[in-house]
């Protein structure tokens, strides 16, 4: 019977490193699941950044695009405006050739009212506006003369 104690006892070593080979691989499965499943999570977090980033990008190419068509029409609009006001001068220019009342009129001194116009500093805005008059610049009303 010692032999067949022997073997008994094998079996049950036997027995015992194959529960133990299998709880120990189990564990790993866990960890393994565990890993995988912290690991989705991680690319599901990514994937969601990269769409935000994604759509961030779509708005800002279809804003650098509607800036860029806009300014392309700024010039054109520059140009034309240009051109205009080059046409414009050529013919001033022209009438004071031809015409001796527009040129004494043309030459005439401005009246003061404009050139306080002319002079006054740029107005940028409400505030400089409010600054400017209250230095006493006011102009007089209109059909008001400026020396009363």
């Amino acid at each position: 019977m010692p032999e067949g104690d022997n073997m008994m006892r094998t079996l049950i070593v036997v027995s015992l490193i194959a529960v133990a080979a299998i709880g120990f691989q189990t564990w790993r499965l866990d960890n393994a699941e565990q890993e995988n499943r912290s690991q989705k999570t991680a690319l599901a977090a990514l994937k969601t950044k990269l769409n935000q980033k994604n759509s961030q990008l779509i708005a800002l190419n279809i804003l650098t695009q509607t800036n860029s068509r806009e300014q392309t029409r700024l010039y054109a609009a520059a140009e034309e405006t240009s051109a205009l006001l080059q046409k414009r001068q050529r013919r001033i220019e022209e009438l004071t050739r031809e015409n001796e009342e527009f040129r004494r009129w043309a030459a005439a001194p401005l009246p003061d009212a404009v050139i306080r116009l002319r002079t006054r500093p740029a107005i940028t805005g409400g505030q400089s506006y409010r600054e400017w008059l209250s230095e006493d610049n006011a102009l007089p009303a209109a059909g008001v003369s400026a020396a009363q």
